[in-house]
């Protein structure tokens, strides 16, 4: 989907959530081992955990996952190498948002206070384990961050920094990517719009509205991951694809009572799972319900699967009115949203490593709103189950992609694809799902083939 969370509605605690700050790094050759295949990853509590509860009191945040299990993509269940892609990513970002507090004190006449950043920079950075040690100082960092917006006014310095710091590949982009996004393609390389980062990066903390989305530094530490796998195919594959298949991402009018294509990803994700998700959630409140994070996601995908194959009406959320598809989905639209799901997907998994996600300010479905700095730190150092909004952004992209899955399977069953090019594609989409080949390097890659399709088409009329 081409549009982002808006940054109102993340949490500015650009800590590893959970955890102490600084981590640990293995040695680079025992970062990379084999990986044996999605399904051995290890099922933590060897239990299906209820939605919000709690994981085992030996719950390690480094090498956990909040409900239970960890996510079955490739690497996934290689802790050091996680750990070690997602330090890569947050400690430049850390540093020049250290670097933007500095600028700030001299500009408000602190001056006095810079050389605490040097002596005390893992307090600055909010290390639960140290704040004990010197709360005073710790109050002061607190009082000075959430004063006039400072705090958002040094994140929004720090990513402009590092964006233009030259430690960066930075490809400029316009088509494909909104305003203010950054889209992660793989290690140390990203693409951006070229007017968003121009201009001196000090001109941002004039800035107390956040301006970037920080969930683009999850897609960062995905890509980083895998960059074949989990990286931004937007620029190499997605672009030479017709405009109406691109816009099956791009999600032109999602928020209208009439988007086109009523498929995109857009409407699913924002207008349709959104509110299919709050009813389930006030169902199991009322107690008329009760759901895994499994369970709730198979519920989800199979109301997403019924109304792409125009078996059922869904509610859309910004216009409120019915909304089904005028025609079923057929196999190379499912395939083009497919592919995209690789990228926004893992990203949400990996998310819990990188920051924790808040909701709306005054939504009290987010607990830590309304906590001082202190509070939320503690709160969240003794937290071992996922929060409302984390389940909500997780849990709906897995339905999502699962409801994708039970498309295909529903296809190739009932036969009602249009050609052998459709069986083919689809037999390709479920191989895409499962992560076939990708040992080899040979994962398929269905922008690539639905490419290589209409190139095909185009000789054939010629």
């Amino acid at each position: 989907m081409m549009n982002t969370i808006p940054p109102s509605q993340q949490l500015l605690a650009f800590e590893l959530p959970r955890d102490q700050v600084d981590g640990f790094i293995l040695p680079t050759q025992a970062l990379f081992p084999e990986y044996k295949s999605p399904a051995s990853c290890p099922i933590r509590t060897g239990a299906q955990l209820s939605l919000f509860e709690d994981v085992s009191v030996a719950y390690e945040p480094s090498t956990w996952w909040l409900d239970g299990n960890c996510p079955e993509h490739p690497y996934f269940e290689n802790d050091g190498r996680i750990n070690f892609c997602v330090k890569a990513v947050k400690q430049p970002l850390l540093g020049y948002i250290l670097e933007g507090c500095k600028l700030l004190l001299t500009r408000t006449g602190n001056s006095e206070f810079i050389p605490s950043i040097t002596k005390h920079e893992t307090l600055w950075k909010a290390a639960v384990s140290i704040i004990q040690l010197n709360p005073s100082l710790f109050d002061k960092i607190s009082t000075f961050l959430s004063m006039d917006g400072n705090a958002i006014r040094a994140i929004n310095y720090a990513v402009h920094r590092l964006i233009n710091s030259g430690t960066l590949t930075v490809d400029y982009q316009t088509y494909l990517i909104p305003p203010k996004a950054i889209s992660s393609i793989g290690r140390n390389h990203v693409a951006v719009r070229q007017t968003d980062f121009k201009g001196d990066s000090c001109d941002l903390l004039e800035q107390s509205s956040a301006i970037w989305d920080l969930h683009d530094f999850a897609h960062l530490s995905a890509a980083s991951l895998s960059p074949e796998l989990f990286g931004s195919k937007y620029f190499s594959h997605l672009t030479n694809l017709p405009r109406n298949l691109t816009a099956l991402i791009r999600s032109p009018k999602m928020k209208t009572s009439d988007p086109t294509p009523r498929s995109s990803d857009g409407v699913i994700f924002g207008e349709l799972l959104t509110p299919l998700f709050t009813t389930e959630m006030e169902a199991v409140q009322r107690g008329t319900k009760a759901h895994t994070y499994s369970s709730l996601t198979d519920a989800l995908a199979e109301r997403i699967a019924d109304y792409l194959m125009g078996r059922c009406e869904l509610r859309h959320l910004t216009s409120g009115q019915m909304l089904r598809m005028k025609l079923p989905i057929t196999a190379m639209q499912l395939a083009v949203l497919l592919q995209n799901k690789f990228y926004e997907l893992t990203a949400s998994e990996i998310e819990q490593r990188v920051f924790t996600r808040g909701g709306p300010v005054g939504d009290s479905k987010d607990e830590l709103d309304g906590l001082t700095m202190r509070e939320r730190i503690e709160a969240l150092a003794k937290c071992r189950r996922w929060l409302y909004f984390e389940v909500r952004n997780t849990i709906k992209h897995r339905a999502h992609k699962l409801a994708y899955e039970k498309v295909a399977e529903r296809m190739l069953a009932d036969c009602i694809q249009e050609s052998v090019l459709d069986d083919n594609l689809l037999e390709l989409i479920l191989k895409a799902i499962y992560y076939v080949g990708w040992e080899q390097g040979k994962a398929p890659n269905l922008w690539q083939r639905i490419a290589d399709i209409e190139s095909e088409r185009a000789n054939m009329i010629a």
